[in-house]
């Protein structure tokens, strides 16, 4: 089923249409949220808030960007074949895992995780201009 309509492919099988990158780029999303979550329950509960900049980006680059790429591929499944979405999907991890935790350490007082904040944020804008590539490029027929 796309769009509420049957899949012709599948028809009587009961089958949807599958996109497996869309569905990474979700199921990614859905774990950095929890640890997004789980990090602001944290500054919460200890009334420490010099960490709240590395828990935006987190949420943002890893929850909102992931979940608006995953959108994007489900409703563009044509655009989800191939290695540049892959290729996407590691930019934009690699960008979430690096940032967060050398985010929080540069944020606590260690200058010298400032590189990798930096290497990660263009890993981020890397991504983020493949995905514009990606959104651009012809529709194949």
């Amino acid at each position: 089923m796309r769009y509420g309509l049957p899949d012709r492919q599948n028809a009587g099988r009961g089958g949807i249409v599958s996109n497996s990158i869309s569905l990474l780029f979700f199921r990614t999303a859905a774990i950095l949220l929890i640890v997004g979550m789980l990090f602001g329950i944290y500054m919460s509960a200890s009334g420490n808030h010099a960490t709240a900049g590395a828990h935006a980006h987190l949420n943002l680059i890893g929850f909102v960007v992931m979940s608006v790429y995953g959108i994007f591929f489900a409703l563009n499944p044509k655009k989800s074949a191939g290695r540049l979405p892959k290729i996407l999907w590691g930019l934009n991890t690699i960008a979430a895992v690096v940032m967060f935790p050398s985010l929080v350490l540069l944020l606590n007082g260690y200058p010298g995780f400032e590189p990798l904040v930096a290497a990660a944020s263009f890993l981020a804008l890397a991504g983020a201009i493949l995905f514009a590539v990606l959104l651009f490029q012809p529709e194949a027929v």
